[in-house]
This record gives C-alpha cells, structure tokens and sequence, in this order.
C-alpha cells in the first residue's frame, strides 16, 4: 500500500515538473516528503557502490539503509506522469490556460501551510528569510523581459525545425542558421557540468524551476540541440554535472535544516510564496509556431466565464490540499496512540 501512495506521490511531482513555473520540490515539501526525499538521496554514495558489489546480503541492507524502494517508487510515478500526462498538460496548457495555472495556484498557495507548521519560532531572522527568498524568486521571474522569452521561443521552435515561426524572429534578432551541433571542447565541457549542478540544485529548491536557470545561463538550447543531435559526450557532461549536484547539495540542504531549521524552513517557505508571481494564471502572451508564449502578469480588465473557472479551479486546488492534510493527519493519529500505548 505504501508503495502505491509514493507512486502517486511521483506522480504528482511528475506533473508539476511539466508545468512552467510549478517547481516538484515544491510538491514535495506539500506533500510532507521532502526532508524523508533529501534523506534519501543524501545517503547515496560510495556505501552504495560498494554494496553494488558486495552479494546479496549487502545489497539488501543497502536497499534499507538508502530508502530505495521510497526513491523507486517516486521516481518511477514521476516518470510515469511525465510520460502519460505531457500531451494532456499541453492541452490544458494551450485551451484552459487560465484555469489550469488557477488549480496550481491555489495548490501552491495551500501549500505554504506545511512549511509554515515546521517553522518552530518566529524571528526577525527568519521573516528576513523568508523574505529574502520571495525576492529571489520574483526577481529570477523577471530576469527574463517578454522580448527575451519570445526570442528565446523563437529560438527553440528553429532548432526544432518548425517551418511556422513568425518571420519578424528575423528582425527580433534570432538568427534561422542555427548551429547544429555544439563543440566539445573544454570550456563548453566545464559549460555544461555546471549547468547540471545549477540546474538540479534549483530543481530540489521548492520554488525554482531548473529549465529556467538554464535559460538563464544561456545553455538551454545548447543542451537541446545536443539532444536533438545525439551528442552524448556533452549529454554525460551535463548528467555527471547533475548528479555532482544532486548529491552534494542535498547533504548540504540536510545540514542547513540540521542546524539552522527554522532559518532554512522560513527560507523555502518564501521561496514557495514567490513562486505565485511565476504562476500568477492572467498574463499577456504572443504566439511563436502556433504556441502561445506567456510575456507578463496582468490584472484581468473584466470578470468572464474564463475568470470564473480560473477562481473555481483555484478554489478546487486549495480544498484539494486541505483535504490530504486532513487525511494524512488521520492516518498519523492512530500511530501516535500506538507509540504511547
């Protein structure tokens, strides 16, 4: 039975990760399992190798000393969601824009409970915090103008080949000769593994989406076109450059909320609040190859039927929230009476 809730768990976070702006950190600090998640993958490393090659016995023990079965689980309910669910997503996306980023917002929004409730003391120190982190987000949010978001779809529609984009991507200053290939020397090499850490460290950090701090750094096409073109030296690069990440910075996470708990929790906790500026559901776009392209948050000029199933779908996504914590609380009462008995 466990095993089916963390598959639904991976699902969920698996969703998350398809939609822009929505962070699976964040899903997974909602959902109760981030620090149990940051345990997990903080106890991989040359233990594990070991026991890879160490018989059976070992292997188990492993197993269990690791969480594996934990981290199988919601790796392969993430997989599943991304691949089962992409085309609905983009369907959604594309059709019921508004409505569909208004269920996440209010996702996120309830979401905010649970690192509230693990914040032990309120201090000037922790509001800084918190706040810090909103600013953090908001400001990666609008690192990018919407001139540069709709050069940058353009951009990504050319390497794709789509023979539908607009032709003032001319005049916007992206080039139709696009570069097929990406040269693996040593600079683009060091490029690319530490785009791997950045990116994965943004993806464990609720709030901050990793696609985007690739974009930010410049290499998001780069890595693309190295999908695209089957260069897989590059491909290992930016892999050994995530899992370097992954590793180091979830042990460095663990020791933060080891040692400066409520600072860190105050911090993710900003993080999540700032995170409803990138998902806010009204905002003006262009479309670049038949795809809408989201430019700036913006204040609905009148209340319609799109504005009313956006507030509805915000409110299903907050009572769907509260209703899993009500659940989960159920399910821990009887534990506790069991502990004491």
């Amino acid at each position: 039975m466990q095993i089916i809730i963390n598959l639904l768990r991976g699902f969920a976070i698996g969703i998350a990760n398809i939609i822009p702006g929505v962070s699976g950190g964040t899903v997974a600090l909602m959902l109760g399992i981030y620090q149990r998640l940051l345990d997990a993958i903080g106890s991989l490393g040359s233990e594990t190798l070991k026991a890879l090659i160490s018989g059976k016995a070992a292997i188990l023990a492993e197993i269990k000393r690791t969480d594996a079965v934990f981290l199988i689980s919601l790796a392969a309910g993430a997989g599943t969601a991304i691949l089962a669910s992409a085309r609905l997503m983009s369907y959604l996306l594309e059709n019921y824009h508004d409505p569909t980023y208004g269920f996440f917002f209010g996702l996120v929004a309830a979401s905010m409970i649970v690192p509230w409730q693990l914040i032990k003391r309120l201090s000037p120190g922790n509001l800084f915090s918190c706040l810090l982190a909103a600013a953090l987000v908001v400001g990666l949010t609008l690192a990018m103008s919407g001139e540069d978001r709709l050069r940058a779809a353009q951009k990504k529609a050319l390497i794709k080949g789509s023979t539908t984009v607009d032709a003032g991507s001319v005049s916007a200053g992206v080039n139709n000769s696009v570069s097929k290939k990406i040269p693996t020397d040593p600079k683009n090499m060091l490029l690319f593994f530490v785009a791997g850490v950045i990116a994965i460290c943004a993806m464990i950090l609720p709030g901050i989406s990793g696609s985007f701090m690739l974009l930010l750094m410049g290499v998001y096409f780069d890595i693309l076109i190295c999908i695209n073109e089957r260069q897989i030296i590059m491909l290992a690069v930016f892999a050994a450059g995530a899992a370097t990440g992954l590793l180091a910075f979830t042990r460095f996470l663990n020791y933060l909320l080891q040692k400066h708990g409520d600072a860190t929790m105050s911090f993710m906790l900003g993080l999540v609040l700032g995170s409803l500026y990138a998902i806010w559901p009204f905002k003006s776009f262009g479309m670049v190859a038949g795809r809408r392209v989201d430019i700036a948050n913006i204040i609905p000029p009148s209340f319609s039927t799109n504005e009313g199933l956006t507030l509805a779908a915000c409110v299903g996504g907050l009572l769907l929230v509260i209703v899993f914590m009500v659940i989960e609380k159920r399910q821990k009462a009887p534990a506790r009476c069991d502990d004491t008995a």
